[in-house]
């Protein structure tokens, strides 16, 4: 947690919240961050100002070789491809690459507080869900991951060894809990359609990173998987972890209709 003079790296700033929240939660640790993003000054405005308080240093419009290779810790975007070659540069001159999500769950301590959601629809509602439901039962709770404004990160400095954490989980930000062989305590998937086929060559690379959520389970850890979906159904075969089912029929019709749950 000592980042105080780190040089560290915000690969992809965007515009929703999430680099963000990296880029503050860093600078207010001592580290010397500088952001750089393939977006222009103009386009990021809003990300821009937001952070005007803090003495950070901006790379915008192109990427450049040498703050790669000047770096100490590389927080990668969801948004840029992990086979990116900037990254490949960072890590042959010793920089440490991570995502958000990622380093979040190597320094927090409670791993068994961890819920994480993904799935092709529904990842939001679920979480919020989730949320609610341990809320309602007297639980401190954060949400995070790839919700709207918030930077996992900087739930380590909210949470207590009490809290349970709820971490919705796009394909992406599941990559880099693949290089550090992590997976969540609980780990839900709501369902699997084709999806995000701009990005990857084929369904089996997109399910390949869905499964990142459960790859490294152990077998004290839980999988909640859809009774009642065809392509997530099938990953009990691989799962080390103990498998709970759901399927619309579980829920009381009353919320179905108010929720409009399929």
């Amino acid at each position: 947690m000592n980042f105080t003079g780190k040089r560290v790296l915000i690969m992809g700033l965007g515009l929703q919240g999430g680099g963000v929240g990296v880029a503050r939660f860093f600078a207010e640790k001592g580290a010397k961050v500088t952001v750089t993003d393939l977006k222009t000054k103009e386009e990021l405005a809003s990300s821009i100002k937001s952070l005007s308080d803090l003495p950070l240093a901006y790379v915008l419009g192109k990427h450049r070789e040498e703050d790669f290779k000047n770096a100490d810790l590389v927080i990668r975007n969801p948004d840029v491809d992990k086979n990116s070659p900037y990254l490949e540069i960072a890590r042959e001159h010793g920089a440490i690459v991570e995502m958000d999500e990622s380093l979040f769950l190597r320094l927090w301590q409670k791993k068994e507080n961890i819920i994480g959601v993904t799935g092709t629809r529904g990842k939001t509602t679920t979480t919020h869900l989730i949320g609610m439901i341990l809320k309602q039962a007297g639980l401190p709770i954060l949400l995070g991951g790839n919700l709207r404004g918030i930077a996992t990160l900087s739930l380590l400095d909210k949470a207590t060894p009490e809290t349970k954490i709820v971490l919705e989980l796009s394909s992406w930000q599941l990559q880099g809990l693949d290089w550090n062989k992590l997976s969540p305590h609980i780990a839900v998937i709501t369902n699997i359609y084709p999806d995000h086929l701009n990005r990857y060559k084929n369904m089996k690379d997109y399910i390949a990173d869905k499964k990142i959520i459960f790859r490294y389970q152990k077998e004290k850890d839980l999988l909640v998987l859809n009774a009642k979906d065809k392509i997530s159904k099938n990953f009990v075969r691989q799962a080390k972890s103990k498998i709970i089912w759901f399927c619309k029929s579980d829920v009381p019709q009353l919320i179905t209709a108010s929720f409009k749950l399929k």
